[in-house]
């Protein structure tokens, strides 16, 4: 039986939605610092502005995928009970049914009812 604890799982996704905005302010800072560049009139290429926006668009998709599986996470706990813990029954009757195909398999027997 499977027993689930959504609060590690959602501190692990926390920190790392944390790293990915982290690295969105980096790549601000970046993009501030290459229209500084530009302003001044320095020669800035194309491959270093497609860059800074493949980049760009790496973390904010980074970013979305986190939030959805936070998102995923908070709902999960909510249908948790009062303890943090719940039961995973799906995985419950998985076992359950393996189970009784070893035993039928045992016992050289026909079905057994579920």
């Amino acid at each position: 039986m499977t027993l689930i604890t959504p609060g590690l799982e959602e501190a692990r996704t926390d920190e790392l939605l944390l790293d990915v905005h982290n690295s969105l302010g980096d790549l601000r800072r970046e993009f501030r610092a290459l229209k500084e560049r530009v302003e001044a009139g320095e020669d800035v290429s194309g491959t270093e502005l497609k860059s800074k926006g493949t980049d760009l668009n790496t973390v904010l998709v980074s970013c979305q995928r986190l939030e959805t599986t936070l998102a995923e996470v908070r709902q999960k706990r909510s249908r948790i009970a009062q303890g943090g813990y719940a039961l995973d029954l799906d995985a419950a009757g998985v076992e359950v049914r393996c189970a009784l195909a070893r035993l039928r398999t045992c016992a050289s027997a026909g079905r057994v009812s579920e």
